[in-house]
């Protein structure tokens, strides 16, 4: 945020370069601007612009914003934005060259709606869509494996891989009982967690390819194996598993 507000403080000559562009356009405009972060090989971020910020309610939302999508790997971006862990990273940017929200990872359009929304009501827009003002909570889970490696790496922390199924109730039961659980949570705090379903070819290639779900692998950062717990625990008997990847590290 520091470095976006130290642009103001440099001669209109010096500030050349696309990000900047945008960033001295927003200024003149008094537009906000949305500047996604992504990197070559993230099917995320694809997905992100092709799922969610299509989406008609998101697009209507999101009007009386600009917008700059710039590589993670882009000097601009690791010069004048705060550093990116993984993508894709959306930063919400105000005319004044402060950064009012940022959203790190995919989300599917309602979620992400609720971060434009209390975008809008911290910079005073008009409101375009007949959501509730709440401020949104951000979304625990990864969903691509390399970038969750990358974060992990730069972070000091594990990973955790879940492995589950729609179709499967003892998957949901884990999700929203267990993995929900204060303790569990608290306990995994310095895991970065990964959801993937049962088959993701994506997951196979680092070997995640259970048999049966729900299935938690407890990786290292270079995705070398701590734990693996198959099957439904309730939190005390997960917390064991927790406690037991730990003793690995």
């Amino acid at each position: 945020m520091k470095k976006l507000i130290g642009l103001l403080c440099l001669p209109a000559l010096l500030l050349s370069g696309e990000l900047k562009d945008s960033l001295l356009q927003a200024k003149k405009e008094q537009k906000p601007l949305m500047v996604m972060v992504t990197s070559e090989s993230c099917k995320f971020c694809t997905k992100m612009k092709t799922n969610t910020l299509s989406n008609g309610a998101v697009k209507q939302n999101l009007n009386g914003f600009l917008f700059k999508q710039i590589d993670k790997e882009d000097s601009e971006a690791q010069h004048y934005l705060p550093a990116v862990h993984y993508a894709p990273t959306i930063f919400f940017v105000s005319p004044k060259f402060r950064i009012v929200n940022s959203v790190e990872g995919y989300l599917e359009p309602a979620d992400f709606n609720k971060w434009v929304t209390d975008t809008r009501n911290k910079l005073g827009m008009t409101k375009n869509t007949p959501h509730k003002s709440t401020h949104p909570k951000r979304d625990k889970w990864m969903y691509d494996i390399a970038s969750a490696m990358d974060y992990a790496a730069q972070s000091g922390k594990q990973i955790m891989v879940f492995v589950g199924s729609s179709r499967s109730k003892y998957s949901k039961l884990l999700e929203t009982n267990t993995l929900a659980n204060a303790k569990v949570m608290s306990a995994l705090s310095n895991f970065v967690w990964v959801k993937v379903s049962k088959g993701d070819e994506n997951a196979k290639a680092y070997g995640i390819n259970p048999s049966s779900v729900p299935t938690v692998y407890f990786m290292n950062s270079d995705m070398s194996e701590l734990a693996v717990a198959e099957g439904y625990f309730e939190p005390s008997d997960f917390l064991q598993w927790v406690a037991y990847a730990k003793s690995k590290i």
